[in-house]
């Protein structure tokens, strides 16, 4: 996200966009971003979406190797 924000910065001032880099963007993002307090529950909650969405990706790309599967007979 710091990377896109300088990348921008610099498109849309050009030569006068300030000499910042992106440690110290992030820097700033961290302390102007607020950070949002997670409890147990909510991280194993996380945890188990992204478990899912990586199950459904791998399912996704191994069809497309693989192929459907072949019925026997």
């Amino acid at each position: 996200m710091a990377h896109h924000f300088l990348w921008h910065l610099k498109i849309r001032l050009g030569k006068k966009a300030p000499s910042i880099t992106i440690l110290q963007l992030r820097m700033l993002i961290q302390v102007l971003l607020p950070v949002r307090k997670r409890d147990l529950e909510s991280i194993i909650e996380l945890i188990e979406w992204i478990q899912r969405k990586n199950h459904v990706a791998y399912c996704s790309h191994r069809r497309k190797k693989v192929g459907p599967p072949q019925l026997s007979l």
